[in-house]
């Protein structure tokens, strides 16, 4: 059993948020494996490469958003860089050694990941269906 599942609930039909949040799934599994296993390093390395991606994604839905003119893009880019900045904050602590990476902090991740599917980026992938916008 994964940590996070590939099942109707990360899944918003739209191929590019899709393909996106399948890769954050896969990595963050990998994460969770090397939290429970501790191996530490492959772990931290991980965790920056996660957010590296993480802003990629944000700035995909950004583009894709302003690209749509969907209403209500202000609140959902104002959540993107609030939980940015949070996963970036953990990660700094982290190679500063003032954290260690817990299943605690994927948990956080896994509530948020699946709350701002269903309430973000589903509607959003909607929007882009019906408008057309890939």
């Amino acid at each position: 059993m994964s940590f996070l599942d590939w099942n109707d609930a990360a899944i918003t039909n739209h191929s590019t948020i899709d393909k996106d949040h399948k890769k954050m799934l896969d990595d963050t599994n990998k994460l969770y494996s090397y939290v429970t296993t501790n191996k530490t390093e492959k772990a931290n390395k991980l965790l920056l490469k996660i957010v590296d991606d993480l802003q990629n994604h944000f700035e995909t839905e950004d583009r894709l958003m302003i690209e749509s003119k969907i209403p209500l893009y202000i609140s959902h880019k104002l959540e993107h860089e609030r939980f940015y900045n949070k996963i970036r904050s953990l990660q700094k602590s982290i190679e500063s050694g003032k954290e260690v990476l817990s299943v605690a902090h994927l948990k956080i991740f896994k509530i948020w990941f699946y709350n701002h599917i269903d309430f973000k980026d589903r509607p959003l992938a909607e929007f882009l269906i019906e408008n057309n916008i890939k």
